[in-house]
């Protein structure tokens, strides 16, 4: 039997290494840190896949929005929590973009998962509403693409929003205060309801 955590860190320690154990991307989490080291680029592998992989299949997710690809292993873990829905995941690089697709076909779910090519908001302009699920990972989050993702999502839809408190890593990031005005949009109980895991918003849309 393992020694139960005395600490923590040691409880943390001992989650990270048990959901890592058990995720079936863990080759595409590797291969995007690897890549961002590589070349220095903006493409990270996001911490929340087994949470995304969750929501997808505690809403039923049937269509999910994905704001930042980067590699695809967020896409897959949508793809996986909900195993009869389709992603739309949404790559500013071209190259990432490409990557991303060789990564999910080898992962065996390319054929559920859409990768669009552009910049948000305006490269979601032409997408039909009613998502299930949005996850948002690109930059930081504005008012105006709250106000798309609320427009995309069907009543009770869920948001997951990523880089809502990059100044805390370097306070002269361009952007911070349309932010901190996301983040007040996002406690606007007219639209949403929001609760925080870690340092992303949890929303449903109302």
């Amino acid at each position: 039997m393992s020694a139960e955590p005395a600490s923590d860190r040691e409880a943390r320690d001992w989650i990270a290494q048990m959901l890592s154990a058990g995720d079936p991307f863990r080759e595409i989490y590797a291969a995007t840190e690897a890549h961002r080291l590589e070349h220095g680029c903006e493409a990270y592998a996001s911490a929340n896949g087994t949470l995304l992989a969750v929501l997808a299949r505690s809403v039923g997710a049937r269509r999910s929005l994905e704001i930042g690809t980067a590699l695809g292993y967020t896409a897959a873990c949508l793809a996986h929590g909900a195993p009869g829905g389709r992603v739309d995941t949404l790559e500013a690089d071209p190259s990432h973009a490409e990557e991303a697709a060789r990564q999910l076909l080898r992962a065996g779910v390319a054929a559920r998962v859409r990768i669009l090519v552009g910049r948000s908001p305006s490269a979601l302009e032409d997408l039909e509403p009613g998502y299930d699920l949005v996850f948002y990972d690109a930059s930081i989050p504005t008012p105006e693409e709250l106000s798309r993702f609320r427009a995309l999502l069907r009543p009770g839809g869920v948001l997951l929003t990523s880089n809502l408190f990059l100044g805390i890593y370097d306070p002269r990031m361009p952007g911070l205060a349309r932010g901190a005005e996301s983040r007040l949009e996002l406690l606007n109980q007219v639209h949403w309801q929001t609760t925080f895991v870690d340092l992303k918003a949890l929303s449903v849309r109302l």
